[in-house]
């Protein structure tokens, strides 16, 4: 708003901004003093000016702000789904290059190489399988 103030009352100082610390009172008075207006009259063009600007300020301000997020959201899910495409492919074209073996073979080198992270996601799997099999067990038996 302070920025609005100064483009508004180009008389007024950073000093003069600091002074009036959001009292509308102190405001109008700087007014009558730098421009040499009645009270009257600064004080309903700052009536006028803080009307203009929530009106139209902060809904404007609002929806340059909504409009840009949006924009950003949109931007970001485009490339987050250019690099998941790109993963797929590059995912696909790796087991169709390679044979069982060679797979095998890379498996077992990610386990040496992460045996930690390995192991965690082995317990996962054992637990999805395990829970998949007791729900199957479950339904085979109430049928």
């Amino acid at each position: 708003m302070r920025g609005s103030l100064k483009s508004w009352w180009g008389k007024l100082s950073d000093d003069d901004l600091e002074r009036v610390g959001g009292e509308k009172d102190k405001l109008v008075g700087l007014l009558q003093e730098r421009y040499g207006q009645t009270r009257e009259e600064a004080q309903s063009e700052v009536d006028r000016r803080l009307n203009e600007y929530g009106a139209g300020g902060i809904a404007s301000n609002l929806k340059a702000s909504a409009s840009e997020l949006g924009s950003n959201v949109s931007n970001r899910a485009s490339e987050a789904a250019q690099r998941l495409s790109s993963s797929v492919d590059s995912a696909r074209s790796y087991f169709q290059d390679k044979s069982v073996d060679e797979l095998t073979t890379d498996l077992l080198a990610l386990i040496r190489r992460y045996p930690v992270q390995a192991c965690v996601v082995g317990l996962g799997i054992g637990y999805i399988l395990a829970k998949s099999t007791v729900r199957s067990n479950r339904r085979s038996l109430g049928d």
